[in-house]
């Protein structure tokens, strides 16, 4: 069977050969051994892997009756059609049509009788040749004709028809990847032409099962076709109708955008059809149909507003559907199928989001239904542990009538506040019950932990706010009078610790989310006899703060508390900038929140925070992940600035940092930042990552306090002093005695405290405190900012003292917002860029004299990754005049782009795709290069400079469409540079002859990246014609007869009939363009591309 020279045309084989290639896909997939499974493997491969074995897997489809051998060549032939659909003739893909077609016809009902997975292979393949021919004409978008015929055959043949729609309604959806727009272009044209006629076959066979008219003897066979005509229907109305290619990630798909001419969908009585096949279907025990029958009926209610000519129109489908669903509710039907209960919870959802509470309340249903979702809801919540994720679309449909009800105030129905209160009760008794199970250790759960799972976590806290907005005081009390209790029974010991902790760790963010939820909304309805919003949060805050003092007294703590904590401190900042907001614009306030807390005024409130924030630093540093939050929290306080809306409306702009200045503790961290109590600093490296943020936020603060100061800055900075001059002491001794264990640990952590400060340093002021701090010597030799070469130099080794280091210097040169800005005298610039060199040199020798790596990436690819970040930075940063080292003989540039290139070059090829994402500065670095540093690029042997445009060549092909950009640029300024050089007149330069050297040694280089390019935009795979259509141009001029050749080939390998066309575009490609690189010359190139 492995003829591969034959040419194309039916391929015979003989029964013995058949027999054999049977066997082997027997094998494939129900080997006895693994053995013989790879045997299979090996041998079948090949037939699909190359094109040329189409005819004779078209001939096993043909010929055998094996079902494991007709999946096997159906799915080799899907893959082959797909990757090499440009090299099959018109003839063989009608041949292929009318043979699937035929086939399918022919053997389908015995397929499905005797092995009906094979069915679906060869249904696949037939709408997969479809959807590859749709826009080559008219003849091959006749889909509906010819499967119209199966429809009026016998029942198999129809299921077998429906099966052919469903699979194309689905194939023809259009996703990210190759060919993206020529898809999107067949999917919007399928749209139009066949998808209305598909839908309607499927609503009329509906309408036909419902009515009665079609009788199925056997019952399997009736279910098959009612299955695959729901599924038919799902798929024709959860179609992309837009082509924008929605994310698979985004939880529902917000609107169906149905064209307007499919007014069978305006009919009342739809929904009413799809509830009464639901009830059928929940009957006759087939689950499958029931769910499929709910999830239509969630797409029907999400229809777009303007397709309702008349509102009363929408108003009858939304009467239809409460009707619908009050029947399935009151009846209990079908719900305990787990997969039934979800589409229900679903559907309910997407009825409230799609219409407002007021056309809801207007439907005469509304009461009847409204009590049926409520008791529902009630019921759900007592059964908390059945499908817990499912709960949530029933959770978000009370949390979002809340607002409305708060907004229509008396209008609103009365028992809506009430209902919205009970069910927040239950879900708050649901989480205690939740907190107990999971504390307990001989507990089986099936249920993922909201403690321990974030995401979950933030998703029930974020309705749980939403739903403690309505009747908050009575809400906040329920919560308060659990907490009261549980703190008594803890603090007594009659429950146990874990269970003590569990639903302590819940009631502290079950409170925290009411806060915060509470902080964002509208003050409470007037009229009502309710606290004031104030004085309940200053309630709830008095007990978690003193919950907080108590727990802080103890050794041992809990880790989920602690996170709980921070979760409550983080939302009750909101409600304190509010409050604050309030002071700011009314001075005299006679409700303060500190007066309820007992304090003296706002800035002791804010002291609560910081202690936490205080404590945490240093005593809470054990837990990881206690101390990474509390860091995100003091961060947010000092950088965050708040926009509060107070009662007049009027916006107010609050810095917090500025409040925190204020802060006695805050003042005592500025003051004491290094101090031995800050555990978390001296506990090893492993907190490394965490010190830069910490010293980003001190940054912050104490910049926003000084100013430019410089005492004040010195001041702040002498415990790094201490350990930078111990270093530099060591290092004056000799390079090696930095070597020892006791300047590991001291080193790393100055590197990481640097970056922090220098994260800070936003601004030109800041930046220049900083410079001269470490920059104290304009001698080079003797400045303390030589250290960090030196320390590379005998650490270079240990990735572990070299990634903090690198990435410290790779912030210092880095000159965002223009924050580096030396006078014009200055050397400082100079100086700057020779450090961030000699680093560079450095590192780079050490790294390529290395070969063994236990852990390359870690060893020696994350180090090369930073080291190119820092360089590009440098090189880009605007503040040194590189004309001067040549000037003056001075190699530092000259040694560091030389290193910089060969760092490049000792990435492998596959290494380069494997680790793509972290090597993005490879590609950066390579395009700034070649655009500002050519001449020293082509001072790089040959083979090199042909390896760096290998891996150019590459990056075109990347997925990664920042990389595919880079490389763009990347050509287009050599093709530019070599251009350019080889136009050049008058006396030979030595710049000229490099270029003219590699163009005769090694031209096929760039000739390849030429072809690849044509290939790229003739199969429409690259997402922007301009970008490649600029080096394109240089490319051509660059290589005149061989684009004369790469024409040529490219039209030989179109089939007959498409040449005339391709040449005549080529023709068109060149008209009006001259012989020159100007930028009206490549704007018209690319209008022609």
């Amino acid at each position: 069977g492995r003829r591969r020279g034959r040419p194309q045309s039916r391929v015979a084989m003989d029964a013995g050969q058949l027999a054999q290639l049977e066997g082997f896909c027997q094998a494939l997939y129900n080997a006895k051994t693994e053995a013989e499974r790879v045997q299979a493997h090996q041998t079948l491969l090949p037939l699909v892997q190359n094109p040329q074995c189409m005819p004779q897997l078209q001939f096993v489809l043909a010929h055998t009756s094996n079902p494991h051998a007709l999946i096997f060549s159906a799915t080799g032939l899907t893959k082959l059609i797909t990757s090499n659909w440009t090299s099959v003739s018109d003839q063989q893909k009608e041949e292929m049509r009318n043979f699937l077609f035929d086939y399918l016809a022919k053997n389908g009902p015995d397929l499905y009788r005797a092995a009906p997975m094979g069915v679906s292979p060869v249904v696949r393949l037939l709408c997969r040749v479809l959807k590859l021919a749709w826009l080559e004409g008219p003849q091959y978008q006749n889909v509906t004709d010819r499967v119209g015929q199966f429809l009026q055959s016998s029942p198999l043949h129809w299921v077998l028809g429906l099966e052919i729609y469903t699979d194309l309604t689905t194939d023809m959806q259009p996703s990210i990847g190759p060919s993206m727009s020529r898809f999107r272009r067949t999917a919007l044209s399928f749209r139009d032409t066949a998808l209305p006629t598909i839908f309607t076959i499927g609503m009329q066979t509906l309408q036909q099962v419902t009515a009665g008219n079609i009788t199925v003897s056997d019952k399997n066979e009736e279910r098959r076709l009612l299955k695959q005509v729901l599924q038919l229907a799902c798929n024709c109305l959860s179609f992309d109708f837009m082509g924008t290619i929605p994310d698979d990630t985004s939880d529902e798909q917000s609107t169906v955008m149905v064209p307007h001419s499919w007014t069978m969908l305006r009919d009342e009585g739809i929904p009413k059809l799809y509830f009464d096949l639901f009830s059928r279907s929940c009957s006759a025990q087939w689950p499958e149909c029931a769910q499929l029958c709910l999830q239509c009926l969630v797409l029907l209610s999400a229809l777009r507003r303007s397709f309702f000519q008349k509102e009363e129109d929408r108003a009858k489908l939304l009467a239809s559907m409460m009707q619908g669903t009050t029947g399935v509710l009151a009846a209990k039907m079908g719900l305990q199928d787990h997969g039934c209960y979800h589409e229900l919870c679903r559907l309910l959802g997407k009825i409230n989001a799609a219409h407002q509470v007021s056309e809801l309340c207007a439907s005469e249903q509304f009461q009847v239904w409204i009590e049926q979702v409520y008791s529902f809801t009630m019921d759900s919540l007592r059964h908390w542990e059945v499908m817990p994720n499912s709960k949530h679309y029933l959770l978000g449909f009370w949390a979002a009538m809340v607002s409305p009800v708060i907004l229509l105030a008396e209008k609103a129905p009365k028992a809506l506040e009430a209902y919205i209160q009970q069910i927040t009760l239950a879900y708050v008794e649901s989480r205690l019950f939740m907190a107990e199970a999971s504390a307990d250790v001989n507990n089986a759960c099936d249920w993922d932990d909201p403690l321990s799972d974030e995401v979950l976590r933030s998703e029930q806290l974020e309705v749980l706010s939403s739903l403690g907005r309505c009747r908050y005081q009575d809400t906040a009390q329920y919560v308060m009078k659990h907490f009261e209790e549980i703190s008594r029974l803890g603090q007594q010991g009659a429950v146990p610790q874990a269970v003590f902790e569990s639903k302590m760790t819940w009631l502290v963010y079950m409170m925290g989310a009411l806060v915060g939820g509470h902080a964002s909304a509208k003050a409470n309805r007037a009229g009502s006899e309710s606290a004031p919003a104030h004085v309940v949060n200053g309630e709830i805050a008095g007990r978690i703060f003193r919950l907080i003092s108590f727990t802080d007294s103890k050794a041992t703590p809990c880790e989920g508390l602690e996170l709980a904590y921070l979760y409550f401190l983080e939302q009750f900042r909101k409600v304190y900038i509010g409050e604050h907001a309030k002071q700011v614009v009314q001075q005299q306030v006679s409700e303060r929140l500190a007066t309820v807390l007992g304090l003296e005024d706002e800035n002791a409130v804010l002291g609560l925070l910081i202690n936490k924030i205080g404590n945490n630093l240093q005593q809470r540093y054990g837990l990881e992940a206690v101390v990474k939050k509390t860091l995100a929290l003091f961060h947010e306080l000092a950088a965050g600035i708040n926009i509060v809306h107070t009662s007049d409306r009027s916006p107010h702009l609050i810095v917090s940092g500025r409040l925190l200045l204020k802060n006695d503790m805050v003042k005592y961290i500025l003051g004491n930042h290094a101090a031995p109590q800050f555990g978390f600093l001296n506990t090893g490296t492993k907190y490394g990552k965490f010190r830069t943020t910490y010293y980003h936020t001190l940054g912050k603060l104490l910049f926003m306090d000084i100013r430019d100061n410089r005492e004040a800055f010195e001041k702040f900075m002498e415990p790094q002093s201490q350990v930078l001059n111990t270093l530099w002491q060591h290092c004056c001794q000799g390079p090696q005695a930095l070597r020892q264990e006791s300047c590991r640990a001291p080193l790393i952590g100055l590197c990481r405290d640097l970056r922090g400060i220098g994260l800070a340093c936003t601004s030109c002021e800041p930046y220049a405190m900083l410079f001269e701090w470490l920059v104290d010597n304009q001698s080079p030799a003797n400045s303390r900012v030589a250290l960090f070469s030196r320390a590379l130099d005998v650490w270079c080794d240990e990735p572990d003292v070299t990634t903090p280091l690198l990435k410290f210097m790779a912030e210092f040169v880095h000159n965002k917002a223009q924050r580096i800005t030396f006078d014009q005298s200055s050397p400082n610039g100079i100086l700057l860029f020779r450090e961030a060199s000699t680093i560079l040199v450095t590192y780079g020798t050490r790294i390529l004299q290395r070969t063994q790596f236990q852990d390359v990436y870690a060893q020696k690819y994350k180090g090369i990754k930073i080291a190119l970040d820092m360089f590009f930075y440098a090189l880009h940063g605007n503040y040194t005049n590189f004309g001067v080292f040549e000037l003056y003989s001075d190699n530092s540039l000259a040694k560091s782009m030389a290193l910089a290139l060969q760092m490049c070059l000792a990435i492998p090829l596959q290494e380069l795709s494997a680790y793509l994402r972290a090597l993005t500065p490879y590609y950066y670095f390579l395009e700034l290069a070649t655009r500002q540093h050519m001449s020293k690029v082509m001072e790089l042997e040959p083979a090199m400079l042909n390896t760096l445009l290998q891996a150019i060549e590459e990056g075109l092909l990347s997925f990664e469409t920042s990389v595919a950009m880079q490389c763009c640029t990347a050509v287009d300024n050599v093709a530019s540079y070599f251009y350019q050089q080889c136009q050049g007149k008058g006396r030979s330069s030595p710049e000229q002859e490099r270029v003219r050297r590699f163009l005769a040694e090694a031209p096929e280089r760039t000739q390849r990246i030429m072809r690849l390019m044509f290939q790229l935009v003739m199969t429409g795979e690259f997402n922007s014609t301009w970008s490649i259509s600029r080096p394109l141009l240089g490319l051509v001029l660059l290589h005149g007869d061989f684009f004369l050749q790469l024409k040529e080939q490219l039209v030989a390998s179109q089939i007959e009939e498409r040449r005339a066309k391709l040449r005549g575009f080529f023709d068109d490609l060149m008209s009006g363009v001259e012989n020159n690189l100007s930028t009206k010359n490549k704007d018209h190139f690319t209008r022609n591309l």
